[in-house]
Order: structure tokens, then sequence, then C-alpha cells
């Protein structure tokens, strides 16, 4: 090698570390380690906020303890091999006396570690990842919540898009968080059903709203909701409500999606770790500030407002209870993991045409079957359907296929084990009482002056039908056309 200041010091730097096996490997753990934050930290600069939050922990987290575990191993090395000559090893060893063809080695093998290195952690990263590591591997205990996810709108979004904060602080924050419900996992200490996360999801800023833009304007649109009696024709309801979603872009805010801008800051005070009950709101607009309160009850006690790093306030109370800014969760709250209840699950098996709705009190029977399985073993219930079969249906294959076909819905929602049967979890979506919008919009909550917040619900929907009867909506949006000589203008 030519002589140089460069080559020396480079020489009596390999000559020190390698000076014995243990050494060197450490060397090689540690300049794989920073060769890998160099090239992570291009990465990271070059996608930002875009990295997976994975790839970032192992960026953040990982290399720089990669990195101290090699420094640590070269110390542990040398210590052992104290009263050894600081002769490289690989002389003794490998009878490689050339010390450039020795670099080629060592600078060989650190590449080779670092694409192992990486291709591991990027397979490590992508595994961890998926629905599929987050719902069976690692949670066993999530396999409601990961059943309902697959059988979801949203299945094709990993968990950790809508549950882990942005980038590797999120990720740190929520295994910090998920440390303790390992260990309540292993002394069988948790709570069954697994609450709903509502306190330790990220805003909806970071996670909804990276695919549904509320800012954009949208044109109302009409949903069906199909039903069925539970008499003996099975008689077709129909309920049919034009949402309003409109836009939260400020200055433009209306319908549904005004809850959500700039321009009306809503905020509330729940009492409860559900946020099912709402005793203050507050509606903040550039016209002034309102305020409601249920009766009977008291404004929160704010004493302190922090800001996170994005600005957002968090607010510490003086007792119990939570104050938050409203955004996307609060109503759909069951977005991703939605448990249909049992009357659902009847009604879209019949308009699927699975149960023959021509059978005298089809969803009746079934409504029964559903409801016999809330307890028990999830394996029993395809045989405790079938006995509640028994009561309406005689003998047959076809009452055995039918029993089959329930028991495999019912598994999609039931799970004794957990305590979770029929309506164990809360869709704040749907409207039922004191649930839903009507948290606020109620003829409780009453400002100073006694005036309760708007109750006008065409404000963000219509409803054109209420559980009418199929054949009375398909005559309102299909009206027969007039007879002649009823009196029309030039007849």
């Amino acid at each position: 090698m030519p002589e140089s200041w460069l080559n020396k010091n480079v020489r009596r730097a390999l000559f020190w570390v390698a000076s014995n096996p243990v050494s060197a490997i450490g060397g090689v753990l540690a300049g794989g380690g920073l060769i890998l934050t160099a090239l992570f930290i291009l990465v990271f600069m070059a996608s930002g906020d875009m990295m997976n939050p994975y790839y970032g922990a192992l960026g953040f987290l990982g290399l720089p303890m990669l990195i101290s575990l090699g420094a640590a191993i070269i110390g542990i090395g040398k210590f052992i091999f104290r009263n050894r000559d600081e002769r490289p090893f690989w002389i003794e060893q490998f009878n490689i006396k050339n010390e450039k063809k020795a670099l080629t080695v060592f600078l060989g093998t650190t590449g080779g570690f670092v694409f192992l290195l990486g291709l591991g952690g990027m397979q490590s990263s992508k595994f961890m990842n998926s629905a599929r590591f987050c719902g069976q591997t690692c949670h066993s205990v999530m396999e409601p919540e990961a059943v309902a996810h697959a059988n979801s709108a949203h299945s094709g979004i990993n968990c950790v898009n809508c549950h882990v904060g942005e980038g590797a602080k999120g990720l740190l924050v929520s295994k910090i968080r998920g440390s303790w419900q390992i260990i309540s996992l292993m002394t069988n200490h948790y709570q069954r059903p697994i609450p709903t996360p509502v306190e330790t999801l990220p805003s909806s800023e970071d996670t909804c709203q990276n695919c549904h833009n509320t800012a954009n304007s949208h044109p109302s649109r009409m949903k069906l909701y199909p039903s069925f009696k539970d008499d003996r024709e099975n008689s077709r309801l129909v309920s049919a409500v034009i949402m309003n979603i409109g836009s939260s872009k400020e200055g433009e805010a209306r319908g549904i999606h005004a809850h959500s801008s700039a321009s009306l800051k809503v905020r509330y005070y729940a009492t409860d770790a559900k946020r099912s009950r709402i005793s203050w709101v507050e509606a903040k607009t550039g016209s002034g500030t309102r305020t409601w309160t249920l009766d009977g009850e008291s404004p929160p006690d704010i004493q302190v407002v922090k800001k996170t790093s994005k600005g957002r306030p968090v607010y510490i109370l003086n007792g119990s209870g939570e104050v938050r800014e409203m955004d996307c969760v609060d109503c759909h709250n069951r977005v991703g993991h939605n448990f249909k209840n049992a009357e659902e699950v009847a009604d879209g098996l019949i308009a699927a045409g699975k149960i023959d709705r021509s059978a005298p009190y089809a969803k009746r029977t079934a409504l029964r079957a559903l409801h016999v399985a809330a307890d028990g073993h999830k394996e029993t219930f395809a045989e405790k359907m079938n006995t509640e079969l028994a009561a309406s249906l005689p003998p047959s294959g076809e009452r055995e296929l039918m029993a089959a076909m329930l028991a495999a819905e019912a598994k999609k929602y039931l799970y004794p084990h957990m305590n979770i049967r029929w309506g164990a979890y809360e869709n704040m979506g749907r409207h039922a009482r004191d649930q839903g919008c009507f948290r606020c919009h109620n003829q409780r909550m009453k400002d100073g002056e006694g005036n309760h917040i708007n109750q006008d619900c065409d404000y963000c929907h219509k409803m054109v039908a209420d559980r009418m009867p199929y054949e009375e909506f398909e005559k309102r949006l299909f009206p027969p056309p007039p007879k002649e000589g009823t009196g029309l203008k030039n007849e």
C-alpha cells in the first residue's frame, strides 16, 4: 500500500480493530451499521414523512443500537485478548500478509453483512407492517378485530397506517404502550372485550385524510338501507337517506364535513373512556364562540393547554374526563372494525338471496338462531343453531346448510371467550338513542340562554324513506304517468 497519511491511519485502525477475531466481528458490525446509517439518512431525506414507520424505527433505533453493539464487541475483544500483540490475527490464522488484500476482505465482509442485514430488515419491516402480523402472529388476542378488519371496506389498509403515529416517534410511543399489553397478555390480565383505543389513535389528519380529503366539495348522494320485517311474508322495507357530505374547506364549510373545518372548531368534554357521554360542547367560528352544557353538569376545568409537535392542543383537566377537538373518528369510530348486529346479518343474508325470503318467518327464524349462538363456544354454533331451527323447519339437508351458513356469519362477530356478543361495540356512525349524533345534538344540551344545539337533521342528511315498504318506495321513485283526461293544461 502506498505510504500516505491516510493509509497509515487506515492501517493503524485496521490493525487495532482486527488484532483479534472478536474485535474484528465487532468492527464488521459497527462498520456495517455506519454504512447503513448513511444510506438510511439519504433515503429518509428523500422520503420524509412518507416513510414506513417500521423502516423509521429500524433506522433511528435499530442502527444506532447496532453500532453501539459493534463498538462494545470491539471493546470486549480487546479485553479478552489484552495480553496479545497488536498484530492482525489474519496473518497467523489465514496467512494473509498483504494489507491491501486484508482490507479488501474486511470491506467485502462488511459489504456482505450490510446487504444481508438491509435485505432482512426490509423483509422484517414489511412483515411487521402487515395486518397478519398485528392480528395473528403477535397479537393473537386481537383475532376479533383482525377478522372484522378483513371484512371491512378498509381491509386493504395496514393496521399501522391508522394505529401508529407518524414516523419512528409514533412507532416508539405505540410500542411503549404495547409493552404493558404484552405483559397483560402473558399474565392473562387483559380486558374482555378489548376496548376501542380511542385515546391512543393518531390524529385523523395523519391517517384518514391521507386518503379522504374532506376539503373537497362532495355532492349529495342517496344511500339505501334494505331490511325486512319479521312477519310471515318477510316484507321488504327500505330506508333511503340523501347524505349532505359537503366540505370542510375554510370559508366554504357545509354539511357533514363542516364538523372538521378550520372555520368551525368544535371541541367537547367526554366524561367516559368511550366518549359516548358528552356533557359540554364548544363551537368556535369567525363570528364568535358558543358553548352548551348538559343539564345538571358543569363545564370542564381546563388547567393547562399543551401543544404537540404539530401544534395540536392537549388539555390537562382538574378532574376526570377528556377535552378534545372533534375529528373523523369521533363519528367513524368503527369504520375499520365494524361488528354487525344480528338484525343486520339476517337482513344481509336475505337481501343476498342466501336465505329464502319466500319461506314463512324466515327472518324471525334466522334471528332466533343468531341470538342463541351468543353464548358458548364457537365450535357449538352450528349445533345450537340447528337445534333452534328444528323448532321451525323440518329435518332436511337445507336446514343443516342454513345452520352452517348462519354459524359462519356469527363467527365473524361473536367471540364468547372475549365477551364479544351482539352489540358489544357501539358504532357512533349509527343513529341510536343517546348515541352517534345525539351525544351532542339533544334537547338537554343547552347554552346560557337555554337554547339547545341545532337539531336540524336536514343539515347533514334528508330522510327520504324510513323503513318504508319497498313497493311504496318504488312508486315514489317511479310514479306512474298521468292518465289521459285528468284536467291537465292543453288537454
